[in-house]
């Protein structure tokens, strides 16, 4: 593997997203793992998941190895989530370090980090009828997902953009959510987001904080894909990085 040079630099109010793609995945990047990882990895039992997550866990400890000074072979992370104790809860760097998130979807896989508590998602628009219901009809499923609110905007729009109008909303609310480390635990008809064709916003959720500390912006992903990244404080600049040059550089 290539030597690990000094940390790079990542000033607060900044956020890096590494895109890599599940065609990255190769049986090198195991050595990464730890073993409950590897566990993980070999109980997918088809090999698109099993790379998805490969390439998901390799980028983010070669990603998180730059901002750190380590090798990627020596990051490794605490999973104890904060409310049950047990290793399920959202990864940070083992030590200390900045904040990371991982998504992936058909092709794509994306690792932000930052140094403040950070969301990202993605979501391919193509072939998700087991996500917007048997027919491919979002309506039934924002019923439980959407505010009032979001639910009105989405019905106004029409038929044939509301797929992707789920989409957007879903991977803004996925992002949030991932910052606060809450995942799917938390009630997304609870975290609202803007309904209007202007910029993201979070526009209510149920936390203490206010919802207007909260950064919440659209990536620009490969075509046929729609992606988010919530941040838990300002950010002022997003920096796309080559992460399968990365991997490929391991």
């Amino acid at each position: 593997m290539a030597e690990q040079a000094g940390p790079d630099p990542l000033p607060d109010g900044t956020a890096d997203v590494w895109w890599a793609r599940r065609t990255d995945a190769s049986d090198r990047l195991a050595g990464l793992l730890d073993e409950t990882e590897r566990r993980r990895w070999t109980a997918y039992r088809r090999a698109e998941d099993r790379e998805r997550f490969l390439v998901g866990c390799a980028l983010a400890k070669a990603a998180l190895a730059r901002y750190t000074g380590r090798s990627p072979a020596d990051v490794r992370f605490d999973r104890t989530c904060a409310r049950c104790g047990e290793p399920h809860g959202k990864p940070a760097i083992a030590g200390g370090g900045p904040g990371h998130s991982v998504a992936h979807s058909g092709d794509l896989v994306a690792v932000a980090v930052a140094r403040a508590p950070v969301g990202v998602d993605v979501e391919q628009a193509e072939g998700r009828r087991h996500l917007l219901g048997g027919d491919g009809d979002p309506e039934a499923l924002a019923r439980l997902v959407l505010s009032e609110a979001e639910q009105a905007a989405l019905a106004a729009l029409p038929a044939h953009g509301r797929a992707r109008a789920f989409l957007v909303a879903w991977t803004r609310k996925e992002a949030v959510t991932k910052a606060t480390g809450d995942g799917l635990r938390a009630a997304f008809s609870e975290v609202v987001v803007a309904a209007d064709a202007g910029p993201p916003r979070l526009l209510s959720w149920p936390y203490e904080r206010s919802p207007r500390e909260v950064t919440l912006l659209d990536l620009d992903a490969a075509a046929g894909y729609v992606a988010a990244l919530a941040i838990l404080g300002h950010c002022a600049t997003v920096a796309p990085r080559d992460g399968s040059a990365l991997l490929a550089a391991l």
